[in-house]
């Protein structure tokens, strides 16, 4: 049972941070930048000089950005981590495919939920 409200907690908080944090928007820019350096390799009327300068330009960019998304990837495994300290089995939970099932649809509830009563508070 502790597992299942842990799970709850889990779907929530995650939810959350990813909405606080945006992280849609981060992957965003992330591909927005390969998109760019994609096109500039493309472009045959650039100069040389140039295209070193946009690609070391947009290879800091995409570090810094790289680097926000291996933060929040970590701090959303450190999560679970500290929630395992409650149950032994939550972390075997999670990784189940049945667990990823409940994961998918607490959090998908919650969403629709979340939906709702946002509409009622405009």
């Amino acid at each position: 049972m502790i597992n299942y409200f842990l799970l709850i907690c889990l779907s929530i908080i995650v939810y959350e941070f990813i909405i606080y944090i945006k992280f849609v928007n981060i992957i965003k820019s992330n591909l927005k930048i390969y998109q760019k350096i994609l096109k500039l390799f493309i472009a045959k009327n650039t100069s040389d000089f140039r295209k070193e300068k946009l690609v070391f330009i947009y290879s800091k960019l995409l570090f810094v950005i790289s680097i926000k998304i291996f933060l929040i990837i970590i701090l959303i495994l450190f999560f679970i981590y500290i929630l395992n300290f409650f149950s032994q089995s939550f972390l075997n939970l999670i990784l189940s495919i049945f667990g990823i099932l409940q994961l998918s649809l607490v959090t998908l509830i919650y969403h629709q939920f979340r939906k709702k009563i946002n509409a009622k508070l405009q």
